[in-house]
């Protein structure tokens, strides 16, 4: 039998647990509010945001009103668009007129006098044309006398016939042993022909002359070029002179050292005694830095099979001559 104060007593104790339970369920709901509603603010946020984006995207071209295909002009500075249609470019069809972009015409007439100038109204003289032919010439700014003649003292000068032209001359005699035979004429026409081209040489020009054996015998024994005036000239014939036959031949030799003056025109005499071989032949066109015209006489009873003269010849432009040593005519 069960106790009526126990009985109530458990009755007053059996909501208890419930309660209990209701409180703490209240307890937790409010304790994870805040959680809750910003998961839910968050969600209608970016469903929002997602509404908003596609109402704003343009259909086509938006709200451009719709019009006939034309041009559009965009002013980049003031970002603004302009459209034409096919009727405002009608309108616009006729262009400008270019602007006048010919020389003011000058009144010569009213035109302020030059100095030194003297007024022309001829038709046919526009005011550039005055100024061309009143203008002084170069010529006349050039202080002390014009040089007459050609541009750096250039001329033809000959030796056996056979011209050159320049302004620097160098005259390369063979004086080897073999070219005092025969009466001692070939060396006496060398002398001969040499004095006369150098003598033709204008005071402009310049010149040298070397004789050569085995050795170089050169003029006023300074290897360099001397001024055509009538002094060295006079030197020259008392150099020629006394110029001698003895020894052997070098061509090459003496070649390069008249390479070394730099010269426009070289005239090479000799009896070709030797001649040169294909090598040599190469070595002279290698060491004519200057580029010098070589033109080549050769003295002899006849000519030999050997063409290496000739061959030097063509190779710098120049030319070549055989002199038949019976036929030299000695004055």
């Amino acid at each position: 039998m069960t106790h009526p104060k126990k009985s109530s007593v458990a009755a007053l104790q059996a909501p208890s647990k419930p309660f209990g339970f209701h409180l703490r369920s209240t307890v937790e709901i409010k304790k994870s509010l805040p959680a809750w509603l910003l998961s839910l603010l968050l969600h209608f946020s970016l469903i929002a945001g997602l509404i908003f984006f596609l109402t704003r995207i343009p259909n086509g071209s938006g709200e451009v009103e719709n019009r006939t295909g034309g041009i559009v002009l965009v002013d980049v500075q003031t970002e603004t668009t302009e459209y034409l249609s096919e009727g405002d470019i009608a309108q616009n069809s006729n262009p400008a007129p270019a602007p006048d972009t010919s020389p003011p015409s000058v009144d010569l007439e009213s035109r302020p006098e030059l100095p030194g100038l003297e007024v022309t109204t001829g038709e046919s003289s526009g005011a550039g044309d005055l100024l061309a032919h009143k203008l002084p010439s170069a010529d006349s700014l050039i202080i002390g006398p014009a040089v007459k003649g050609q541009i750096g003292g250039k001329m033809t000068v000959e030796v056996f016939g056979i011209p050159g032209t320049g302004s620097r001359f160098v005259y390369l005699i063979d004086r080897s042993k073999s070219m005092e035979g025969y009466n001692f004429r070939p060396m006496l026409s060398a002398r001969q022909e040499l004095w006369k081209s150098i003598n033709s040489l204008n005071a402009s020009n310049q010149f040298q002359i070397i004789f050569y054996n085995n050795d170089v015998d050169i003029f006023r024994r300074k290897l360099s070029l001397h001024g055509a005036s009538d002094a060295n000239k006079e030197a020259a014939k008392q150099f020629i002179e006394s110029i001698r036959p003895e020894g052997g031949t070098d061509h090459l030799s003496a070649l390069k050292t008249a390479f070394k003056l730099g010269p426009d025109v070289i005239f090479f005499l000799t009896d070709a005694e030797g001649g040169f071989t294909a090598d040599e032949i190469f070595e002279v066109s290698r060491r004519n830095y200057s580029r010098a015209i070589i033109n080549t006489i050769e003295f002899g009873e006849r000519r030999s099979n050997d063409r290496s003269l000739e061959a030097i010849a063509r190779n710098s432009g120049g030319k070549y001559i055989f002199k038949n040593i019976n036929t030299l005519r000695v004055e």
